[in-house]
């Protein structure tokens, strides 16, 4: 039997059958007998600092090449982490990144969006040049504090990502073995 195949064997305490409910797959991901925690945090740490990076569209296709350039990455867990950032919470992500580039920039919390008609941006703004540079002089107040803090938060999702989810991911583990 080769080597990779032993490995998935080697705990019969984790079951064959696919884990049921969100909580059960996540616990199950976090457990992977081939990877050790390092790797299951870094996996987490990269994809969560994906979420937080503040040009959106890119972020699937920043993970995909991430999964093709190292293999030891686990794939599941990394977009899992990445999709936290997701249309039902890209506000709030946006949110907190345009205030902290504005505390970043000496502002304070004075974020300027009276000059921003929310209504009016939509998908058909950036399809011609000319919604585009309108979109793009409208959102000239907010942009460089949206950016900056984006990226900012970026490098922070990084250390915190990873030790949070090596913690939680040692933690997971000793419980498991310490009732199996």
């Amino acid at each position: 039997m080769p080597a990779a195949q032993e490995t998935m064997t080697a705990d019969p305490n984790l079951s064959p059958e696919a884990p049921k409910g969100f909580m059960a797959k996540f616990r199950h991901h976090i457990l992977h007998p081939e990877l050790t925690p390092e790797q299951v945090a870094w996996s987490f740490a990269i994809g969560f600092a994906i979420g937080w990076f503040p040009l959106v569209g890119t972020h699937t296709w920043i993970g995909l090449g991430l999964c093709l350039a190292f293999r030891r990455l686990h794939r599941p867990l990394l977009f899992l982490a990445m999709f936290i950032n997701n249309p039902w919470t890209m506000v709030p992500y946006a949110t907190v990144s345009a205030y902290a580039g504005n505390l970043l920039l000496g502002r304070g919390l004075n974020l300027d969006l009276a000059g921003i008609q929310w209504k009016s941006l939509g998908l058909s703004t950036f399809t011609s040049r000319d919604g585009f540079n309108a979109a793009l002089a409208m959102l000239k107040p907010i942009l460089l504090p949206y950016l900056l803090g984006g990226m900012v938060l970026t490098l922070l999702a990084l250390p915190v990502g990873y030790y949070g989810m090596r913690w939680l991911a040692k933690r997971l583990r000793a419980r498991h073995h310490a009732h199996s």
